[in-house]
């Protein structure tokens, strides 16, 4: 589909109808549908595989026609329709149903479509474990999000973890930012129980940091623009548990929300009616960034969007580093002098 005139009017007499049908998925179907999806969509933000879902129920797998071809040696068949994703900081993109391609041929190692899942289900196979890499990266982009890991916490085998709002400065954050640590007090306390499996220290901290970017929490008060959503218990565990089902599934490890999330599905018609599906997407995007290779810097976390101190603080910072470097003063010594507390 090469024409970009006819691409745009599709997008445009399709986006209305997209936002209504977002609204709608809320029966216990087509929500276990949405999760579903976002786990076979691995490759794409989660509140995209959810208008794949909408667009193309049960869409075995979509790419862009340009990732066809060059992944794939696979053209669009004639006429067929996209299916439209949002961009970030851009308007929409198009991808295709692997049913609306068929093979080039122009290379002797063509794979049928069947192989192609199949070697796509194959690199998204459970691994049953959390790696190192991945709870390292968590552990050491928290900070951006004003959350300090109590890791050394003990409890009995029935508790597993909790966050709270940090009401004393019992301790402070090391937040790098431009090539020195800036000391913060934390705005939140994230205590796991260091006694259970890596694996079930890893989801339960996936749930709890649910709570915290589906805003069911209070913040500190010189946090701007945080309404805690006061919604009622079951409705805010049912939105951890679906972060910490959909984080575990799309990184293929071990994940005791199933059990909750599947018996609630399977014995209610809707989900609760305070949960909203875009917070549960949301949070679940945050916690994938914070897992990933990919950079999270110190203007990307929770405290530079909210915390005001925090952030005529780091805005100020050049100016401070170039009054240390005068002085011959290593800057990271000037910082603890310039908190705010």
């Amino acid at each position: 589909m090469d024409n970009n005139n006819q691409l745009k009017e599709y997008a445009e007499s399709k986006l209305d109808e997209l936002w209504k049908n977002v609204r709608s998925f809320r029966q216990s179907g087509n929500f276990k549908a949405i999760m579903q999806a976002c786990v076979r969509f691995r490759h794409l933000a989660p509140f995209n595989s959810m208008l794949v879902e909408i667009q193309r129920p049960g869409a075995p797998f979509v790419l862009t026609e340009n990732e066809w071809r060059k992944k794939y040696d696979r053209g669009i068949k004639p006429n067929s329709r996209p299916v439209i994703i949002l961009l970030p900081f851009g308007p929409v993109d198009y991808l295709f149903d692997i049913n609306d391609t068929y093979p080039l041929m122009s290379k002797s190692n063509w794979m049928t479509k069947e192989k192609i899942l199949q070697s796509i289900e194959d690199s998204y196979k459970t691994k049953g474990e959390i790696s190192d890499f991945e709870i390292g990266q968590l552990m050491r982009k928290l900070c951006f999000h004003g959350v300090y890991v109590d890791n050394n916490f003990i409890a009995g085998s029935m508790f597993f973890a909790q966050i709270q709002l940090v009401k004393d400065h019992f301790t402070s954050l090391s937040i790098p930012y431009d090539n020195s640590f800036i000391s913060w007090y934390p705005a939140f306390l994230l205590s796991v129980n260091r006694t259970i499996h890596k694996s079930d220290w890893f989801s339960s901290a996936c749930h709890e940091l649910g709570h915290l970017f589906c805003f069911h929490l209070p913040a500190p008060a010189t946090w701007k623009d945080w309404t805690k959503r006061n919604i009622s218990i079951d409705a805010a565990e049912f939105e951890a548990e679906s972060v910490a089902w959909l984080v575990c599934e799309i990184l293929g490890i071990k994940n005791p929300s199933e059990v909750y999330l599947s018996n609630y599905l399977d014995d209610n018609d809707e989900i609760p009616e305070e949960v909203s599906i875009d917070r549960i997407l949301s949070a679940t995007k945050e916690i994938l960034n914070l897992c990933s290779s990919n950079y999270l810097g110190c203007k990307n976390g929770l405290l530079y969007k909210h915390d005001t101190q925090f952030i005529k603080y780091i805005d100020s910072f050049p100016k401070k580093k170039r009054k240390a470097k005068e002085m011959n003063t290593p800057s990271p010594n000037i910082i603890d002098e310039d908190l705010p507390f």
